[in-house]
């Protein structure tokens, strides 16, 4: 597997106030021998900052948005993933991709692509 990008991105609100508002989107674009594919994750905002609070991971002191992460992690923790489209509302979930990780090593794992 080759990861070719990451982007991260602020759901588009929708009318009348939808909740769609509180939520990011990090999106992973890979291949697979000779198929390129595309993992999204959906996750509710507040949970990067509650990663923050938790001591798990800050972007705003790493300089490395969440939202760039997410699916890149995500993909790493379960390669095998049939769908494409991921949604977590839970923080413990959410938490849980960020289990072992650090920054030193995905910046010298993936220092190709733009991450911050």
């Amino acid at each position: 597997m080759k990861i070719l990008s990451v982007t991260g991105e602020s759901v588009p609100p929708g009318k009348g106030g939808s909740p769609a508002d509180t939520f990011d989107r990090s999106i992973v674009t890979y291949e697979v021998g000779n198929q390129t594919k595309t993992l999204t994750v959906t996750y509710v905002r507040y949970f990067a900052k509650r990663l923050a609070e938790s001591g798990i991971y800050d972007q705003e002191q790493a300089g490395i948005p969440v939202n760039k992460l997410a699916a890149l992690l995500f993909l790493e923790k379960h390669p095998d993933a049939k769908e494409s489209r991921h949604y977590i509302n839970d923080e413990k979930a959410f938490q849980a991709l960020f289990e072992g990780f650090s920054l030193e090593q995905l910046k010298a794992k993936y220092g190709h692509l733009p991450l911050a």
